[in-house]
């Protein structure tokens, strides 16, 4: 950023009937018309150089960036390319010369220099707005790079309108509202400059969590198309059966790092399944203009065949131990699951985790209430442990341990 003077799917959505699709082929993308290569190289104090170069790549490949939806291209080499991209420390900086200096990221030539300082923390101009740092990150790259394309300082169009991404935004926002990509018309001067078209962009968004659950799997996550600010489809696949949400819940953190588009982009739900090593990948629809499906991401999961439960408590009662608590199995829904109970000094007791239980009915509806289990084991005065284990024997799984207690018995 040269420094000159400022001139003015909710958790319970499940899969029901008439919702397993099958995916869609994406459309093959036309070749870039022109192809930009850039080096990344580092004069940084802490920052990982490969992670800043993968956000790097991450915003050049973004079709709502200066690639102008697929007609220009940026790829990395080894060396040399047409522009090195630097991070580098602030104190770095003012070595690549005029208009550089500490405070800011600039261009000078081919080099095209972060601050290593804005990259970690952004500015306080635009921190200010309570936009995020992701969002400068792609501001501070797009518009380094703009200069590097030829483009020069651009300034607010009016109070509360979307700022260009060429405005000096690090220094002030000028009454205008944060943008961390090139305007319409940003991007319509370059295709021009260049005499490529502009392509509509396919969808982008993110596989955010894929956390496996009591035989069940949560899914969450978000999407784009950056042809329209509606919500676009996703297809959450699982293993071989898939289904289509709308991808229209609430995520702010999404609406701030995409001004312009709303915060109505996020999806989540949770899919039934079964003890066992599971696929999950997502796919963002193209919902408007031309583009194609867009695989987001796939994850492998393990959900848990070993039993659940809780040794609730552990009691002296007249000249024994009253010991209660309930057990559930994910590979069973209803049949019992066998308990052993076990005090020392003493014996041990098995029993089924059988009797109702009406809170864990209401916490794990799908599994019922019969799952409680009650026993008084006969003890001797003194000071006694008692451990208790639910067993598996439905499925995968293990022996899970229920808890262990201390107890006094007077005499």
């Amino acid at each position: 950023m040269h420094r000159q003077p400022i001139r003015t799917l909710a958790v319970a959505l499940l899969c029901v009937a008439g919702c397993l699709v099958g995916f869609s082929q994406p459309s093959a993308a036309a070749a870039p018309q022109i192809v930009y290569t850039y080096e990344v190289r580092g004069l940084a104090n802490s920052s990982n150089l490969e992670s800043f170069a993968a956000a790097a790549a991450s915003n050049y490949a973004d079709s709502r960036g200066w690639n102008l939806g697929g007609s220009i291209a940026f790829r990395r080499v080894a060396s040399g390319g047409n522009f090195t991209l630097w991070l580098a420390a602030a104190n770095r900086v003012p070595g690549f010369g005029s208009p550089c200096d500490s405070s800011y990221s600039c261009r000078v030539g081919r080099n095209v220099v972060i601050n290593e300082t804005r990259w970690l923390t952004g500015s306080p101009s635009w921190n200010a707005t309570g936009a995020s740092l992701a969002g400068y990150r792609h501001m501070v790259l797009n518009h380094e790079t703009g200069h590097w394309l030829g483009f020069g300082h651009s300034f607010c169009g009016g109070s509360g309108q979307l700022a260009p991404v060429m405005q000096q935004q690090s220094i002030s926002m000028q009454g205008c509202r944060p943008n961390s990509w090139p305007t319409a018309s940003e991007r319509q001067r370059l295709a021009t400059s260049r005499g490529v078209p502009i392509r509509t962009g396919n969808p982008v968004g993110s596989v955010d969590n894929v956390v496996p659950g009591l035989a069940a799997i949560f899914i969450r996550g978000w999407a784009i198309d950056p042809d329209t600010s509606a919500p676009t489809l996703v297809t959450v696949q699982l293993d071989s059966s898939a289904i289509t949400v709308r991808a229209d819940s609430r995520r702010d953190d999404v609406g701030r790092s995409h001004p312009g588009y709303g915060s109505n982009h996020g999806y989540r739900l949770t899919l039934n399944a079964s003890p066992g090593r599971h696929t999950v990948c997502v796919r963002a629809h193209n919902a408007a203009g031309a583009g194609a499906t867009v695989l987001l991401g796939c994850r492998t999961v393990l959900v848990s065949g070993t039993p659940i439960g809780h040794l609730d408590s552990v009691v002296p009662s007249g000249q024994g131990i009253l010991v209660t608590g309930w057990a559930l199995d994910p590979d069973s829904s209803v049949r019992p699951v066998p308990v052993a109970v076990y005090q020392r000094p003493g014996g041990q007791v098995g029993i089924w985790a059988n009797q109702p239980r009406q809170d864990v009915a209401e916490r794990y509806p799908r599994w019922g209430a019969a799952h409680g289990f009650k026993v008084l084991m006969r003890a001797n005065p003194g000071l006694h442990e008692v451990c208790a284990y639910a067993r598996n024997i439905y499925g995968i799984g293990s022996t899970a341990t229920l808890g262990c207690r201390t107890v006094l018995v007077p005499a």
